[in-house]
């Protein structure tokens, strides 16, 4: 009986698999529950980027109230041409969500009902966004409830910095390091380099205040209508040809962020280093870093995440070797091995020596295709899984292990191509994470996987 009733449980905790087909080319994807069921919807972004005009729509895959998914969409938007990027956004204090498409010049303001979105709005919106993009995306981020009131202030790129608005007012102009640049050849190319943004909180006030992060500075605006401002200068070591990356997060949960600096320099012997300020104080960071991680001879960067849900930040380096035997196998296998290594933020701090460390081994991707990969919870015991490419046709999932961060043996294998663009998101909110997956440019462009998860925990 005993064996009946365990069986009976592992087939209830097999993962669901949907593939969702679209007529056009998929960019991006984004999820909401707009039908309220408790199951989040799969909002997917098509554009044919040879089409004269442009032909660009969002297709809508609606949950049904078992969380199943239809192959094809539900609904279908018609966007704009002139559109170049959505967000989603709370306009009016009541779900569903709304979907807000930008340009350069305006937005257009998007309500779901039951017959599906319709037009609410189309208010001038100047800002950096593109017009007539062929190839649009969703803005993670684009919109935030910063005040607590239920309805979400729009963060626009203008020239000055980002505009603070909502759909019927606008609150404010944040001037932060907006990187703009112009190059010549054949024609000529106007580019753009955003901040990162990210909120914080302080103790005395209810308002969130935004982070910026550019190349060179951590601005920081808050108070009342986000007059009040800060900047940090990144620390960086621009004395040799060291390319630089940065994130801001909040390694140690005391609601400001913390700054993670990775520099590179060299190519066959590269040296990666990655330094970590924790910040003193609101705006306080220290003169030297807290904690520093040293690479040689490996493309090497870290991935910000909790590893085992005890609230604080780890650093998974995820280091992919320049050796010999590595290049062999590329060459003659058609595979490269990744090193990965843990540093868990513990008592305060990292510990000088990596607390895990284990080896994988993907195929490596033809042409523009990039291996899929995703960190997340997908069995909902606490521990981080990875789900990664391990061959063109199969997506395997690695469980956590807290003795070795990852499990030996895959706990899952799915015969789906192993690469793409993955995002771990929780379509049912159970306590395990779901995947999606989806392949711009390539010939499976016009497809979306889910893999819907069971708690196991």
């Amino acid at each position: 009986m005993s064996w009946i009733i365990l069986l009976s449980c592992a087939a209830l905790s097999a993962p669901e698999l949907y593939s969702l087909h679209t007529e056009t080319n998929v960019w991006d994807v984004a999820v909401s529950d707009l039908n309220q069921n408790g199951f989040k919807d799969i909002l997917v972004l098509c554009s044919d980027e040879t089409a004269v005009p442009l032909n660009k729509s969002v297709c809508i895959f609606l949950a049904d109230t078992e969380g199943a998914y239809p192959d094809k969409p539900s609904l279908r938007l018609p966007l704009p041409e002139e559109m170049g990027a959505l967000f989603l956004a709370e306009v009016d204090g009541t779900p569903p969500i709304e979907l807000v498409a930008v340009s350069g010049s305006k937005a257009w303001v998007y309500q779901f009902g039951p017959s599906g979105f319709k037009l609410l709005k189309n208010p001038a919106c100047p800002s950096l966004y593109p017009t007539r993009s062929r190839e649009p995306v969703f803005i993670k981020g684009g919109a935030v409830d910063l005040d607590g009131d239920g309805i979400d202030e729009w963060l626009i790129p203008v020239e000055e910095g980002v505009q603070i608005r909502t759909l019927y007012e606008e609150h404010a102009v944040v001037t932060c390091d907006v990187v703009s640049e112009m190059r010549s050849s054949e024609s000529i190319h106007i580019i753009h380099r955003l901040p990162d943004i990210q909120t914080f909180t302080l103790d005395h006030t209810p308002v969130k205040g935004l982070a910026f992060l550019s190349d060179e500075y951590a601005d920081f605006a808050f108070g009342k209508n986000w007059t009040e401002h800060r900047r940090f200068h990144l620390p960086l070591n621009l004395e040799e040809k060291w390319d630089a990356s940065a994130v801001l997060k909040d390694i140690n949960g005391d609601q400001f962020p913390d700054l993670i600096i990775t520099q590179t320099r060299g190519t066959v012997r590269m040296h990666a280093e990655t330094h970590v300020y924790i910040a003193q104080e609101p705006f306080v960071y220290p003169d030297e870093p807290d904690a520093v991680f040293s690479c040689k001879g490996a493309v090497s960067s870290p991935v910000v995440i909790d590893v085992n849900s005890d609230g604080n930040l780890d650093l998974v380096f995820i280091r992919i070797p320049f050796g010999v035997s590595n290049v062999m196998n590329y060459f003659v296998r058609g595979k490269v091995a990744a090193h990965a290594e843990v540093y868990l933020f513990e008592d305060s701090k990292f510990s000088d020596k990596a607390d895990y460390k284990t080896t994988m081994t993907v195929d490596a991707p033809e042409g523009r295709s990039r291996v899929a990969y995703v960190f997340g919870d997908f069995d909902g015991d606490g521990q981080l899984d990875v789900a990664y490419g391990t061959g063109a046709k199969t997506l395997s999932v690695y469980t956590g292990d807290p003795t070795r961060f990852l499990s030996a043996k895959p706990r899952h294998k799915f015969d789906i191509p192993g690469y793409g663009n993955a995002h771990a998101v929780n379509l049912d909110n159970r306590g395990s994470e779901d995947i999606l997956i989806f392949r711009p440019g390539s010939d499976l462009s016009k497809r979306v996987d889910i893999l819907v998860f069971q708690d196991e925990s």
